[in-house]
């Protein structure tokens, strides 16, 4: 009986597994794709509530004079919001805002370390906080976004 209890709350819980964070329609994906071939292969996982990762710049992603290119920043900020989403069971969720503050470069060579979380959830809204540091722990840029879950019945094909 315990041994049932355990198995249907492991069912309850969200998804765990790096597919569950790196879904096959995001294969070639340009931040997190494995199979990119001019991608950043950015991996993420779950660590308790958050999802985490990190980055190393290189020189292809210099913006402004040995540091990374902010627009950069963002999109690695986008993709790693909706893993949010994602670990909660959503097949497909579109960002509808996301804002970057910006707090100090990011000079390249050195990692950069990301960690996002749920704020609020209301239906197919979800209310995303995010943080990148710099080794040592300095913040270099903060972000808040919202993404909408597209229903599966709206995906091409009726999402089977």
């Amino acid at each position: 009986m315990a041994a049932t209890r355990r198995s249907e709350a492991r069912r309850r819980r969200a998804p765990r597994s790096p597919a569950a964070l790196h879904p096959a329609p995001l294969v070639e994906c340009v931040i997190c794709g494995p199979e990119s071939r001019t991608g950043l292969r950015v991996r993420f996982r779950r660590r308790g509530d958050a999802i985490v990762g990190s980055f190393t710049p290189r020189p292809a992603h210099q913006g402004y004079r040995g540091r990374m290119s902010g627009g950069l920043l963002a999109a690695i900020f986008d993709c790693l919001h909706y893993r949010l989403a994602l670990v909660r069971g959503v097949v497909l969720a579109v960002t509808a805002r996301i804002e970057v503050d910006y707090r100090a470069p990011v000079p390249l060579g050195r990692p950069v370390r990301f960690k996002a979380r749920l704020v609020t959830r209301r239906g197919r809204v979800f209310d995303t906080r995010a943080v990148a540091r710099l080794a040592g722990g300095a913040v270099a840029a903060e972000s808040r976004a919202i993404y909408v879950e597209i229903p599966p019945s709206r995906l091409p094909g009726g999402g089977g």
